[in-house]
């Protein structure tokens, strides 16, 4: 059934880079909860995470930390990671197909 339209079709479904992963809006909000509750003024630490976060925001301090090479790998890394997060969260249709089309054969 592999070598079938619909099999063919269940085989790119499932190939597909997003099938599997455990990312919704309700866990971006959650690990933003997070995020925002950080506070260096009170003494936690200025970790990668954070400091990724503020060069994002700030143009001027990531113009003053980075070069210019070093912000666009960053920003095609964040952007990469966007279209990812979209992908993941708004192609629920592939995943109901695939199990669809896996039902049925």
């Amino acid at each position: 059934m592999t070598n079938s339209p619909l099999g063919l079709l269940v085989a790119q479904l499932k190939a597909y880079p997003a099938r599997d992963q455990n990312c919704s809006m309700e866990r971006l909000i959650e690990v933003w909860n997070g995020f925002r509750q950080l506070a260096p003024k009170n003494g936690d630490e200025i970790t990668p995470a954070l400091m990724a976060g503020l060069l994002l925001y700030d143009d001027k301090l990531s113009a003053a930390l980075l070069q210019e090479a070093e912000r666009a790998q960053l920003a095609a890394l964040v952007n990469a990671a966007l279209e990812r997060f979209q992908d993941q969260t708004h192609h629920k249709l592939g995943k109901t197909l695939a199990a669809a089309i896996k039902e049925s054969l």
